[in-house]
């Protein structure tokens, strides 16, 4: 009896307010998935950006001399063009030889001379129809390549801090900027373990910011810690606190009263 007294939830009641830090949605330190000398840095410390914005590239001269020698490439015809007048050429010798030879005009090996040049026109026009599908995989590559040196925003937020300038050297686990999401932003708080039972996915809280001017306003709890800690009898629950008109500021301290 005693154990399941001591397993039943507590009753419903608010808990106390508590300090909390209000923080941004997501910090991305953005780098390159290749190292290499930063070309430009198209933004700087409190730029918004949007998702899939160019927000730095690296030095791509090479690669660009690559990919403009791999669209003349893929934009010529000539070899396919010249192979298929001669497959038409050739069709043309055949069909005349092969009725000559009917007529008893021509000899049969003639005839069969004119069949094979025909053959070889029909494989000089795939292999010619194939070297153009190479270039044009040869294009897609070298665009490929130009792009993964472009450094494009993942979400919409805000620029928080630029590492780099260019002309600097990036390292494969280097950043060139750091960006911060400010809609929805993310508020933690640490209760006493006491409190425990009481907080529950989806509870909602008032959010009080310490920053003179700043309104209350309501936050959910999206997750909390499954176990406590130990050294401080605490644990962290973390809410959304929605921030469309960006007037909460990330990095202030508030206070939390859960309902």
């Amino acid at each position: 009896m005693l154990a399941l007294l001591l397993l039943a939830p507590l009753p419903a009641q608010a808990v106390n307010s508590s300090d909390c830090l209000i923080l941004p949605g997501m910090t991305i330190d953005l780098g390159s998935a290749v190292p290499g000398q930063i070309g430009a840095v198209e933004v700087d410390i409190g730029d918004a950006v949007r998702k899939g914005q160019i927000v730095a590239s690296l030095n791509t001269s090479v690669q660009q001399a690559v990919k403009d020698l791999a669209t003349l490439r893929a934009k010529n015809h000539a070899q396919i063009d010249a192979a298929r007048a001669r497959l038409d050429f050739e069709a043309k010798e055949f069909s005349r030889s092969t009725e000559l030879r009917e007529r008893g005009v021509v000899a049969q090996s003639a005839s069969e001379e004119r069949a094979t040049a025909y053959e070889i026109r029909k494989r000089e026009l795939e292999a010619a129809e194939m070297e153009y599908e190479l270039a044009q995989l040869d294009l897609a590559r070298a665009e490929a390549e130009l792009e993964v040196r472009r450094i494009r925003a993942p979400i919409d937020g805000v620029v928080a801090e630029r590492h780099l300038d260019p002309g600097e050297y990036l390292r494969d686990d280097g950043k060139i900027v750091t960006l911060v999401s400010l809609d929805p932003l993310r508020v933690d708080v640490f209760l006493p373990q006491t409190e425990y039972r009481r907080i529950h996915r989806g509870q909602r809280a008032t959010i009080t910011p310490e920053m003179t001017g700043s309104a209350p306003a309501q936050a959910q709890v999206v997750a909390f810690d499954q176990t406590i800690d130990a050294a401080s009898a605490t644990f962290r629950v973390r809410l959304e606190l929605p921030n469309s008109d960006h007037a909460i500021i990330a990095g202030t301290r508030c206070r939390a009263e859960f309902e």
